[in-house]
């Protein structure tokens, strides 16, 4: 049984004026319980600005970068963007690539094929800039790590410029400039930018250090809110300031690809975080698990609307095919898991011969999900063992796999994300030595939990709420779409199953009810009596349109049965 919690157990709040308009208690309470503790804290919740914008400059190594990019564009160098296959880096690309165009400079671009090259800056992505004549490279994404890469390049006379947002190790690689937030002693104020946002901070400094105006880079917050969303960071700070905008540009970008994009996934009539995210994300993410995500980089740069068109074509059906491989892969890891008791282990672990490894990421991200411990899923070949882990909140999966590190080829990540590589005859040491350190994390990390923002009646559910509620979007990770606790509601209506396994019901408590659906949960509809059944369940708050109309509709998260 999943444990319902409340994120904070903070005093109730009362209702506050801000602008001649008052805020509900509810909303006061969820905000304080994100750390807006005041009136003036509220304020710029509800209304982020672009001034709040955090200097550039403050980003170490930030004017080395641009005195140096300024010299190549004076002296006619030839500049290289190296960017990463994911969506992070295909945005933070097309970004430097455009911008740098504007200023007038020489610029091409490279992408590493996932399949053959793996992830971050390459050598053969040197020789790409040496085969034509660049005499600077630009990474986006990645690079943190690549010591003997930018060597290479230095060897070859080529200066590096790091752009990125993954953790370093110890030792950086000798690059001209070094712009990650995550760098030790780093003074600037918001580490958790993704990689297409330490870009557009690049892109915002050269604007000032070349005395461009400011607001010619809010035509490209379309890219940034992408790749941000897309990569999963915390909504919050520069990130939410920089998505919100972002949102709003993107039904009247100016970019060919995107709108292409929009009419391919019928979205041309607006876009909201969720979209960007399980919508348009996958389909550009699709092209670099598959094949080339030098596709979707090119569907963000080109000019012609027949080629971005027939590209977004090519990327649905990538995405068509990326999700049938990945179905596959998923439901014979699970049956693995099942015959062999994987289930048991602190961190599953599996792998077989011929698995997909562009989907690998998802398929342990389900199993994660499915059995709530941190999943790790290989792909055999050639006696090597590669591919990626997913984690659970509290638990550091790339430290873990660091504790195993005299087992593996190499590895790195996040706290919640890993790809790794070993031999595949260490694969079964390798398992063993992750449950051994898992034996000493915390009981309580591998506890399924659900964490709701405040218990809400039906009753408190006003017009007033749903319109301060919708002022929470961009929402996203760190920043989730609140969910209430709902206590003893009664089952009214006919429930019905919807869609591909939703099931829809009505939910009541004194005079007031409202619809309500469930997503994926059909299976409950079993032991319902309309009129006897009641339950507790946490559920989000929504808006529907519908013929011209707008109704409330109740999305639940879980639920459970009050027995009578």
């Amino acid at each position: 049984m999943t444990k319902w919690l409340p994120k904070n157990n903070s005093k109730k709040a009362t209702d506050i004026n801000i602008r001649g308009k008052t805020v509900p208690r509810i909303i006061v309470e969820i905000l304080q319980g994100r750390g807006c503790l005041t009136a003036e804290s509220i304020e710029k919740f509800f209304a982020p600005s672009l001034s709040d914008l955090h200097d550039p400059f403050l980003l170490g190594d930030m004017e080395k970068a641009t005195e140096r990019i300024g010299t190549a564009i004076k002296n006619k160098e030839k500049i290289l963007i190296h960017g990463d296959y994911d969506t992070d880096g295909i945005t933070g690309a097309a970004l430097l690539v455009k911008n740098l165009q504007k200023f007038g400079a020489q610029v091409h671009y490279y992408i590493p094929n996932r399949l053959e090259e793996g992830y971050g800056l390459q050598k053969s992505g040197i020789d790409h800039a040496l085969k034509h004549k660049c005499s600077l490279v630009i990474t986006v994404d990645c690079g943190s790590s690549a010591i003997d890469e930018v060597d290479h390049a230095k060897e070859q006379g080529v200066d590096v410029i790091v752009c990125d947002h993954h953790l370093p190790k110890e030792v950086l690689p000798q690059a001209v400039a070094m712009i990650n937030p995550k760098t030790r002693g780093n003074s600037y104020p918001f580490t958790d930018l993704a990689g297409v946002g330490v870009a557009f901070k690049l892109v915002q400094a050269l604007h000032e250090s070349m005395h461009r105006g400011q607001e010619e880079c809010t035509e490209d917050l379309d890219l940034v809110a992408l790749g941000s969303v897309v990569d999963i960071v915390p909504l919050v700070d520069e990130n939410r300031i920089l998505v919100k905008y972002g949102l709003k540009r993107m039904p009247k970008s100016g970019k060919t690809g995107i709108q292409a994009l929009l009419q391919e996934t019928g979205l041309t009539g607006g876009v909201t975080a969720y979209h960007l995210g399980f919508v348009i994300g996958p389909r550009i993410n699709a092209c670099g698990r598959l094949r080339d995500a030098r596709h979707a980089l090119d569907l963000l740069l080109t000019d012609r609307m027949p080629h971005a068109r027939e590209l977004a074509r090519s990327l649905s059906k990538d995405n068509q095919e990326r999700k049938a491989i990945e179905d596959s892969i998923y439901n014979e890891a699970v049956s693995m898991i099942q015959a062999n008791g994987l289930d048991q282990d602190r961190i599953i672990v599996v792998a077989k011969e011929g698995w997909h490894e562009g989907v690998l990421g998802i398929v342990a991200s389900r199993i994660t999900s499915d059995y709530y411990s941190p999943a790790l899923v290989l792909s055999l070949k050639d006696e090597i063992a590669k591919g990626s882990a997913r984690s659970i909140p509290g638990v550091d999966i790339t430290g873990a796999i660091g504790k195993c590190d005299e087992l593996l080829i190499k590895f790195g990540g996040h706290t919640q994300a890993a790809g790794l590589e070993l031999v595949s005859e260490n694969l079964a040491s390798f398992r063993a030595c992750l449950n051994t350190y898992a034996q000493g994390i915390e009981n309580s990390l591998f506890e399924k939990q659900s964490l709701y923002d405040t218990e809400l009646d039906l009753s408190e559910i006003t017009p007033e709420l749903i319109h301060f509620l919708k002022y929470f979007e961009p929402t996203g990770m760190a920043n989730p779409q609140p969910v209430f606790l709902g206590r003893d509601l009664e089952v009214v209506g006919i429930p019905r199953v919807v869609g591909t396994g939703h099931l829809k019901i009505a939910l009541r408590k004194g005079n007031k009810a409202f619809p309500a659906i469930a997503f994926d949960q059909a299976e409950d509809i079993l032991g319902i009596e309309i009129g006897k059944t009641r339950m507790n369940c946490l559920y989000s708050i929504a808006e529907d349109a519908f013929l011209g109309k707008r109704k409330v509709m109740l999305r639940i998260k879980e639920m459970e049965k009050i027995n009578p």
